[in-house]
């Protein structure tokens, strides 16, 4: 899973958790509950990859930019875009193939972050696929996985490298001929949420009241709540405590910290209180949780 937390960052990380995996791939689906972490709150990808729309639609955010994607659509995040999944319909298949940093920085294709086509891919991320070039696309990324896989060929590193140069330029040559989607149009209303969710991944632990984040964004804490019901149906104190609880349960679930650290983590009073906090939006303590989701 790409997945990982940090404090040095405005937003969360988005990475690979094994040190030695150059490449992932696997189908990103409707009915899955955020499976990426970035459905609920926008992170930082610390990792390079490519989504093929196999089936039903979906609209995503990289940096603030909307694009709704559609079957035959393909988009290519880039090491430190910003991205946040704001829907994807209950059918929705995406091909996902992701790639570590480290394999674009010593990667002998010239992509330097300056290149005329490097800075075309960041700023139009999202392009349309003829139904051939996503099925060679997709072959291409099968037989890298299948090399890949092959731990016991002494060569399997370099094969699979010079797969991945392989597929970095067939994607340079598909966005070379293409024109790309056009950008989602955004509201106020949808751009001041789009800023609040923002503030709350910065600011979650030292501040979980409206009236801060009101006052960051000039508005009343009332009209904030009115923005968040329009465009999440949520209040804005039901985004704050959704976003602290996500990684409450992250917390608990996939770290050995105990409810004290957790609780100095997100900043409660004192354990006690970040309990009666989390049983009343659980009905279950954390310890509870905790033994609750144990991997057998």
């Amino acid at each position: 899973m790409l997945y990982s937390q940090s404090k040095q960052h405005t937003f969360e990380r988005l990475s690979f958790e094994e040190e030695d995996v150059l490449f992932g791939s696997f189908l990103l689906k409707g009915s899955e509950n955020d499976m990426l972490g970035v459905e609920q709150f926008p992170r930082v990808v610390d990792a390079a990859g490519l989504c093929i729309c196999l089936e039903g639609e979906g609209e995503i955010v990289i940096g603030a930019q909307g694009y709704h994607m559609q079957k035959g659509d393909i988009c290519v995040i880039l090491p430190n875009d910003i991205l946040y999944i704001r829907r994807k319909s209950t059918d929705f298949k995406g091909y996902t193939l992701a790639c570590t940093p480290d394999f674009l920085i010593n990667s002998e294709i010239p992509i330097p972050s300056r290149t005329p086509i490097y800075l075309f891919i960041k700023d139009n991320p999202c392009i349309s696929l003829k139904e051939k070039e996503q099925k060679d696309l997709i072959k291409m990324c099968e037989f890298l996985k299948e090399h890949d896989s092959r731990e016991d060929h002494p060569c399997r590193e370099e094969i699979s490298r010079n797969l991945g140069y392989a597929i970095i330029y067939e994607v340079i040559g598909i966005y070379r001929k293409k024109e790309p989607l056009h950008q989602q149009p955004y509201s106020r209303k949808q751009t001041l949420y789009f800023e609040f969710i923002q503030l709350i991944t910065k600011y979650y632990r030292e501040q979980k009241d409206i009236e801060f984040y009101a006052g960051q964004l000039c508005i009343t804490s009332r009209y904030l709540s009115a923005v968040c019901r329009e465009t999440s149906g949520l209040t804005a104190k039901e985004c704050i405590d959704q976003h602290i609880m996500i990684n409450a349960r992250i917390l608990l679930t996939s770290t050995d910290m105990t409810v004290l650290q957790i609780s100095d983590e997100l900043n409660f009073a004192n354990p006690s209180f970040f309990t009666q906090y989390f049983k009343k939006r659980t009905g279950v303590t954390p310890k509870r949780y905790r033994s609750m989701n144990e991997r057998a």
